[in-house]
Parts: structure tokens; C-alpha cells; sequence
């Protein structure tokens, strides 16, 4: 699909924020948050690894669907931080403190990727709609059947 500055940004943020959630999920490791660290590195670096699929695909629509698996995947993560920051696991001053509004920025640059790319479909679908009657009718004209030719002597 097409590159934009906002995808690129996006795949930039991504990627940061993959590495924050290795970080993190190593501290958690160690602080006895074993099981529940490795939902949040699943979820934290899947981000990362839908949008590098979505860029790669041949239709709209997959592109959409992998962009959305990862808006999903990154609230998914946000929910494990915010958790996290609840049980005292990350404390307000820490050097783990950024990746809430790391997060945050990633659903919302996602939000309007998946916005434009959805209104953009139902554009093309919209023309495409608008054009396919036409071509049908051309079609249809040029090939009309004509009445077989009735004789007067069989009457």
C-alpha cells in the first residue's frame, strides 16, 4: 500500500515502544509478574509486527484489517500498563513511566490511519458502484437479441 508520513511516524513510534515493552517485560520478570508480562510482550510487540505486515499487502482491505489487529494489540498492551501502574508494579517516576502516553499515541495515530484507510474504501467502493452499472448497460446494449424474423407464408 501507499506510504504516508503518518504511517511512517507510526511504524517509527512502533518500534520504540516494542523496545520499551521488552524492557519492561523484564523488570516485571523479576518482580515476580512473570505470567502477566509475557500477555503484555505479546501484546506490546504484536503493534509492531501487524503494521510491518499491513504495509506489505495487496488490498485495502488487509491492510485495514492488520492495521486494525493492531490498534487492538495496542489497547490490549494499554489495558496490561494501566494494571500494572495500579498493582505498583511501575511507579510514577520511573524510567517505565513514559510508556502509558507512548502507548496512548500509538491508538491514536492507529485510530486515523484506520479511519482514513476505512473512508477511503468505501469511496473506491462508492465509484466502483457508480461505474459498474454503466459498463453493464453498454454491454447489455451492444448485444440485444433480435426478434427471430417471423415468415408470412407459415400464417
Amino acid at each position: 500500500m501507499v506510504k504516508s508520513k503518518r504511517t511512517e511516524i507510526l511504524k517509527a513510534k512502533a518500534r520504540v515502544f516494542a523496545k520499551h515493552v521488552l524492557k519492561l517485560a523484564q523488570h516485571l520478570r523479576k518482580k515476580k509478574g512473570a505470567i502477566l508480562s509475557a500477555q503484555f510482550l505479546r501484546s506490546g510487540t504484536s503493534v509492531g509486527a501487524n503494521l510491518a505486515e499491513g504495509r506489505y499487502t495487496y488490498t485495502r482491505g488487509n491492510y485495514i484489517s492488520k492495521h486494525s489487529i493492531a490498534l487492538a494489540e495496542a489497547g490490549e498492551a494499554l489495558y496490561w500498563i494501566e494494571l500494572f501502574i495500579d498493582g505498583g508494579f511501575i511507579k510514577p517516576n520511573s524510567e517505565f513511566a513514559s510508556i502509558h502516553s507512548e502507548c496512548s499515541e500509538i491508538i491514536a495515530l492507529l485510530e486515523k490511519v484506520v479511519s482514513y484507510a476505512r473512508q477511503r474504501k468505501a469511496k473506491e467502493e462508492r465509484e466502483a458502484a457508480v461505474l459498474r452499472p454503466q459498463r453493464q448497460r453498454r454491454r447489455f446494449d451492444a448485444e440485444e437479441p433480435q426478434p427471430p424474423a417471423t415468415s408470412a407464408q407459415g400464417l
